[in-house]
């Protein structure tokens, strides 16, 4: 493990967009998906090198309240449909609460620290500093805390799969993160004063 400073961290943001965001778009062309690589210096002989340690993607729904959320999960990734089913069918009730009068969404599709950078909070970090830089507006954030699928990745429903799901729920709660049904936890970033 390598203890990085995460005053020390870089982050790259990229974000393709057609236009400006606003309601005029349709709604399954409205999330913003930003594609974040997350490096850190090491030191060298010759100087500083710059190392990736990991990446993130997270999708910012303007204005999430004010139009139908189900039909921008058209065109989105699996993590944000999901997601999003969970608020409009599950609970309702966040999106009345935090997003009606014009709140800010964030789902986190995907946060991956590489093993070698794991441990000293990282991924606190990372979101962190995600959440105060693209997601500035951002009243309610959205995790998946269960293993991504994938090479490496447990069997779904195997003890070491369970294990996994409950390191990231605990992982997460300790952030800030609340449980709200099945494996997705919500952060209550900002609530919008009436």
């Amino acid at each position: 493990m390598t203890v990085i400073d995460p005053e020390s961290l870089f982050f790259e943001y990229k974000l393709r967009y057609r236009g400006t965001p606003g309601l005029e778009h349709d709604p399954a062309d409205y999330p913003l998906r930003w594609d974040v690589a997350v490096s850190c210096p090491i030191p060298t002989p010759g100087g500083d090198e710059e190392r990736q340690l990991g990446s993130a993607v997270v999708q910012v729904v303007p204005k999430a309240g004010m139009i139908n959320l189900f039909l921008t999960a058209g065109k989105a990734d699996q993590e944000m449909a999901k997601a999003v089913e969970m608020l409009t069918m599950d609970r309702p009730d966040l999106i009345r609460e935090y997003l009606q009068d014009g709140g800010d969404l964030m789902i986190v599709s995907s946060l991956e620290i590489f093993p070698e950078y794991r441990g000293g909070k990282t991924g606190y970090s990372v979101l962190n500093a995600i959440v105060e830089t693209v997601g500035r507006s951002v009243n309610l954030v959205v995790v998946h805390a269960a293993p991504a699928d994938g090479e490496g990745s447990p069997p779904a429903d195997s003890p070491e799969y369970e294990e996994a799901k409950a390191a990231l729920r605990a992982y997460w709660q300790d952030f800030g993160f609340e449980e709200v049904t099945g494996d997705y936890l919500v952060f209550f970033h900002k609530k919008i004063l009436a």
